[in-house]
């Protein structure tokens, strides 16, 4: 059996505007989502040219936690974000500038 409820006007206008706020809010994150730029995922060899390393450097980083990945069908993949991240972290001694600036133009719009 299903229920009357009985609530004053300016109940409902108040809960009306709320609804419309909430709506809004939404419909402006879903924006920014749209909006954002996806995120590009590079393999290890582009890893290596990129930081002018070797592949085993590129795993022992890997295994260590500095530089986190995915896998897929079996190939790992960097997101380039993370790649920035990592390198922001490390002695600024450790990758050539020149390789630093390669990264950055790729990534940056």
């Amino acid at each position: 059996m299903e229920r009357i409820v009985i609530i004053n006007e300016s109940t409902f206008v108040k809960w009306t505007k709320s609804v419309e706020r909430l709506q809004r809010l939404l419909e402006s994150q879903e924006q920014q989502v749209r909006n954002r730029k996806a995120t590009e995922w590079i393999d290890t060899d582009e890893v290596c040219r990129m930081l002018g390393i070797g592949k085993r450097t590129v795993h022992a980083m890997r295994e260590r936690g500095e530089l986190p990945y995915s896998k897929l069908e079996h190939k790992i993949y960097f997101r380039t974000d993370d790649i920035i991240r990592m390198m922001d972290s490390l002695d600024s001694g450790s990758i050539p500038a020149a390789n630093i600036q390669k990264i950055s133009e790729k990534i940056k719009p």
